[in-house]
């Protein structure tokens, strides 16, 4: 019985953490246009995200505000610290990319 509960808790712990949020917003560009990474950006955001620390805007980062894409995920080790602080810090990366020059 002990290993069947032991082994149900691994399944599910698992499961939970293996799932990571991702956001990808491409403006002028086309999901197919070949990308090259421009920035990565952390952002420090509280209470479940509701709370953003900095807002930043992408044309600090990227030269051409007319063709980027922007991805915003919350990688595995983001998932872990907004658990062991219950929610109330919640950080997440951002990627920006320009398409490549032809």
């Amino acid at each position: 019985m002990k290993k069947v509960v032991l082994s149900v808790m691994c399944v599910c712990a698992t499961m939970m953490l293996s799932s990571c949020y991702v956001q990808e917003v491409n403006v002028g560009m086309s999901e197919s246009e070949q990308a090259v990474q421009v920035a990565k950006v952390k952002n420090q955001q509280f209470i479940g995200g509701l709370v953003d620390k900095t807002q930043d805007k992408a044309e600090n980062y990227v030269k051409d505000t007319r063709h980027f894409r922007m991805k915003t995920m919350q990688t595995f080790w983001d998932g872990f610290l907004a658990g062991i602080t219950f929610g109330i810090y919640t950080p997440s990366t951002t990627y920006y990319y320009e398409p490549v020059k032809k």
